[in-house]
């Protein structure tokens, strides 16, 4: 009987935790938004997405070019910051080869294959370095390739 019973109150205390936090997301009921969004709200509240040239690095191993990685990246910011982004692009695109030139050599020497989601957030630390901080929402990497010379 009493694990019956802690069975069915953690079921509940679940239940309304779950609740709570569907309504806070959605903003209904006691956490809904009175007052509707000024024009400079809802456009603060937009999201804009910035594709940067394709990215290639060439990784040197014994005096010639062992291989070379293309990547395409794509910025996600909110609007109203496209142009201060646009006029640093090729600062950070500077600040991202200079750093990713290490960075290959080393994770390359390990394994053979590209850790997506640890150089998409390496590349997002540097450009929050570069461009300041919450400047850019989330950086993302659309396409990565590895072609092998040698």
């Amino acid at each position: 009987m009493p694990k019956l019973l802690m069975i069915i109150l953690a079921i509940i205390v679940l239940s309304v935790a779950g609740s709570v936090a569907f309504m806070q997301k959605m903003e209904i009921g006691p956490f809904a938004n009175e007052k509707p969004l000024t024009p400079e709200e809802k456009t603060e509240k937009l999201r804009r997405y910035i594709s940067m040239e394709p990215l290639s690095i060439s990784i040197f191993r014994g005096g010639a070019v062992a291989t070379t990685i293309e990547l395409k990246i794509q910025l996600e910011t909110v609007a109203g910051r496209e142009m201060f982004i646009n006029k640093k692009l090729p600062k950070l695109k500077d600040a991202l080869i200079r750093d990713l030139h290490s960075y290959f050599p080393r994770l390359l020497g390990k394994k053979n294959e590209l850790d997506i989601p640890d150089l998409a957030r390496r590349m997002f630390l540097i450009g929050e370095i570069t461009l300041g901080k919450g400047v850019i929402e989330d950086l993302s990497i659309l396409s990565a390739s590895n072609r092998k010379l040698r």
